[in-house]
């Protein structure tokens, strides 16, 4: 009996053990920023394509794009990832004529280069990428 035990304790501390073990995602996004990280990231932040997602909390199709977003950018990409909340800075939302939410405005060595309104599937944002 002990033995048995004894087995089914260790098989617990394997299935423990294996269950915590965890792999770090590194993910370079730039999430909710002011209008001085948004100059240092979209305009002077190099040749890197930037994406900036105006959205606000409260905006439905905002939350369903985003992951979207964040899984075609990041440092394992070719685009980086920048987002404003437009409630709390709507100056740079009127920089920039957004005019209604979700707005991507892609940006490419400082320069607007396109953008797009409203939600767009995975497939939709994945075009829109490849005309960068």
């Amino acid at each position: 009996m002990s033995l048995l035990r004894s087995s089914l304790c260790t098989a617990r501390s394997l299935t423990i053990a294996r269950g915590l073990s965890t792999s770090a995602v590194r993910r370079d996004h730039f999430l909710d920023v002011d209008p001085a990280a948004f100059k240092a990231r979209a305009i002077d932040g190099g040749s890197k394509p930037v994406l900036v997602d105006f959205y606000a909390d409260w905006c439905q199709p905002c939350r369903v794009l985003s992951p979207v977003l964040k899984k075609l950018t990041g440092p394992e990409t070719e685009f980086d990832l920048v987002t404003v909340d437009v409630d709390k800075h709507p100056e740079l939302a009127g920089e920039f004529k957004v005019t209604a939410l979700p707005t991507v405005v892609a940006f490419k060595d400082g320069k607007v280069k396109n953008k797009f309104l409203g939600f767009r599937s995975e497939a939709d944002v994945k075009k829109f990428l490849t005309m960068l």
